[in-house]
């Protein structure tokens, strides 16, 4: 065949449609392949990922860990045996996994599709296989290790109690700074039992750990009892406590010279014997051993209270002794003037007033008030020698105090008595003078205003009234005075006489009102005819003693005049002609 034949056949289209597709057939296989390499290749790489992470899990540490745990209960051995063959297997199977990843590899490196395909799909089901095999075998060993597990996340817990706690302890060193020597000593110690701890854990020795974990969370429990109850503990026993054993000392000394009796509370051996107990309760504190110190210093605040409180009460009670006893004197000292008062004027009167006898109550109070008076001289005598304490003093100062007031009452009772008899009789000396001034005055009001007439009644009322003072004369003269009677008479008399008083006064306000209303009209006789007229009748009634008629009259007349104001006008009338 010729250049020429074959640069037709070239030129040909037919031939270079065939000859393009044959390129392109080649292209798309050779993407092809280039595709099922790629996914081959990540498949490959995945499993190298699942195949790491099994050969990375902890078989052996744990199988290892297992044994040593098992060597201290025989069933459990007897299940780590059996999980030795297992292990065996599993590691066989990673093995056989690792051979398969490499042929795998060079498989795909020498572009043997099919061969590398053929190994993926062994690679698959024996990845499977080893993930099954190693993942029961992991569970099965952690089950084991639980209990090291256990113990791992227990100690964690108390580690970081602890760097808490030793923090905080820390913060409060100023606090602490008189036990704090005590306080490093503990947590040096809690330090060393947290090494020792992982050394036997380390070896794998979990009873032994156990143990030493148990004796870490005594001493992290010491440690927080320390930190939470040794600065108030400290500041009772090195603070207040001393402080409030001065205050009593203090209070007890001020009141000692004060002469305030105390020795019964014995203060000074009380207060020595909680100083030196206070002292060893220190010294414990010091060296940690706190144990019912806070219970102690407790029952000390008490003690030292209840002494404070009774220097207190001794000392109200004291100064109370001395009021009461002023107080008994004194009601002493009246009680013996009403006595003599009661007696004198018992004497007196007795036979003036018909008094009862009291010669018998007179010699039973006057025991009495010997027997209070002799019992205040003893309790005197208990003050002055200051052996007896104020507060015992006092109760027998008060019940002594209630019966001179029971005395000095029974005796105010008898005085009332006698003087009342006494005061009637003024009092009714005093009353009839005031009635016969007010009989005067009657009878001066009646002359001063010269009433033409007054009633026939008023002369009888004068006389009765004049019988009523005599009776009472009468009755104040006689020896032997009844203040009942004479009570009652004098009563009587005084009602009557004080009503006729009222009635003359109204009789002669009345005719006076008469007088000036018809000395006001008399300017208008002479314009008025029948005003004169009505005057005249006023002034006839008026002298005839008919004071209401007439003034009844009298003012009618002068309304007719002077309407609404005739009041203020007869007023102001007799103003001008007084």
């Amino acid at each position: 065949m010729d250049m020429k034949e074959i640069q037709t056949i070239i030129t040909n289209p037919a031939f270079l449609v065939g000859v393009g597709l044959v390129i392109l057939l080649l292209i798309l296989l050779l993407v092809f392949k280039g595709n099922s390499k790629k996914k081959l290749v990540v498949k490959i790489s995945d499993y190298e990922v699942k195949y790491n992470t099994l050969k990375s899990i902890p078989l052996s540490f744990k199988l290892n860990k297992s044994v040593a745990i098992a060597r201290l209960n025989e069933e459990t051995m007897n299940q780590v045996t059996l999980c030795k063959d297992d292990y065996v297997l599993c590691q066989s199977n990673l093995k056989q996994l690792a051979s398969l990843l490499a042929d795998a590899e060079d498989a795909i490196a020498t572009r043997k599709i099919k061969i590398a395909k053929e190994i993926l799909l062994d690679l698959e089901a024996t990845c499977e296989l080893a993930e099954n095999q190693i993942s029961k075998l992991n569970e099965f060993l952690d089950t084991i290790l639980e209990k090291e597990t256990i113990q791992r996340v227990e100690i964690s817990k108390a580690k970081e109690n602890f760097r808490e706690i030793k923090a905080n302890l820390i913060d409060k060193n100023a606090q602490l700074a008189y036990c704090y020597d005590m306080i490093e000593n503990k947590i040096s110690e809690c330090e060393k039992l947290f090494s020792m701890f992982e050394e036997w854990m380390y070896a794998s020795e979990f009873e032994k750990a156990h143990n030493i974990s148990g004796e870490i969370y005594d001493k992290i429990s010491g440690l927080e009892t320390i930190n939470n109850e040794f600065p108030s503990l400290l500041q009772e026993a090195r603070g207040f406590i001393p402080n409030l054993i001065d205050e009593v000392m203090h209070v007890y000394s001020l009141e000692k010279n004060r002469g305030v009796y105390l020795d019964h509370l014995e203060v000074k051996k009380n207060v020595d014997v909680i100083y030196t107990s206070l002292q060893e309760n220190l010294a414990a504190l010091k060296v940690g051993n706190f144990l019912n110190i806070s219970t102690i210093l407790a029952d000390y605040k008490v003690r030292l209270n209840q002494l404070l409180n009774q220097i207190h009460r001794e000392s109200i009670s004291f100064d109370e002794v001395s009021l009461n006893k002023k107080k008994t004197d004194e009601l002493i000292d009246d009680c013996k003037q009403l006595q003599e008062y009661i007696i004198s004027s018992y004497d007196d009167s007795k036979d003036r007033y018909g008094l009862e006898d009291i010669t018998s109550k007179m010699v039973t109070k006057t025991k009495k008030i010997n027997d209070v008076s002799n019992l205040c001289e003893k309790i005197t005598t208990m003050m002055i020698k200051k052996v007896v304490p104020s507060t015992t003093i006092l109760i027998s100062l008060k019940e002594l105090v209630q019966d001179a007031e029971i005395i000095h009452a029974d005796l105010q009772e008898l005085k009332v008595g006698l003087d009342n008899s006494k005061k009637d009789e003024e009092r009714a000396k005093k009353q009839l003078l005031k009635l016969q001034l007010i009989m005067n005055e009657m009878q001066v009001k009646i002359r001063k205003n010269k009433l033409p007439s007054i009633s026939g009644k008023y002369e009888d009322d004068l006389v009765k009234a004049y019988n009523y003072i005599h009776s009472v004369e009468v009755l104040l003269k006689e020896k032997l005075l009844d203040i009942t009677f004479l009570n009652s008479t004098l009563q009587e008399a005084i009602d009557y006489i004080y009503k006729l008083y009222n009635n003359v006064n109204n009789i002669v306000g009345m005719a006076i009102m008469v007088e000036n209303t018809i000395v006001f009209g008399n300017k208008y006789r002479s314009t008025y005819p029948d005003i004169d007229s009505e005057l005249t009748r006023a002034e006839l009634c008026y002298r005839n003693g008919e004071y209401t008629q007439a003034l009844t009259i009298a003012i009618g007349t002068i309304e007719k005049i002077f309407p609404n104001t005739y009041e203020e006008l007869i007023k102001d009338n007799a103003k001008s002609v007084a």
